[in-house]
This record gives structure tokens, C-alpha cells and sequence, in this order.
């Protein structure tokens, strides 16, 4: 028996930052996931800032219910 191994892309990582005053939120989420939470959360909530970049950290806890923005 032949076993074929097929590459999966890989995902990009990016580090999404909520601010609301002074509650700061950072997590480590999915490009195409950062991108949709930040469209949604400035639709819903206007006054949050949110940005996203590429300041990755290990100790960047995964964005909560990741999978709902996929």
C-alpha cells in the first residue's frame, strides 16, 4: 500500500489587538479570522479599536472560538 501525503497550505498567523478604553485584548488568530472579527466588531462597535499585524508572540493566547470566523 502506497501513502500519499498531501501538503496543506499553510496559514498565515497574524496577532489581532482590541482596545476599549483601558480593557486591551491580544490573540493569535488566523489571517483570514483577525481580518473577519475586525470587520464585525467595527461594524457592531464602532467605539473599539482593533488593529491587526504581524507581532506573533508565543505567549499570544489563540483567538476564543476560532473556528466561528473561519
Amino acid at each position: 500500500m502506497i501513502s500519499i501525503e498531501i501538503p496543506r497550505p499553510s496559514r498565515r498567523i497574524r496577532h489581532i489587538h482590541i482596545e476599549f478604553g483601558t480593557l486591551t485584548l491580544d490573540y493569535q488568530a488566523g489571517a483570514e479570522q483577525a481580518q473577519n472579527v475586525a470587520d464585525q466588531l467595527a461594524q457592531g462597535f464602532p467605539e473599539l479599536m482593533v488593529t491587526i499585524d504581524d507581532d506573533v508572540r508565543a505567549d499570544l493566547p489563540p483567538l476564543p472560538c476560532a473556528a466561528l470566523w473561519d
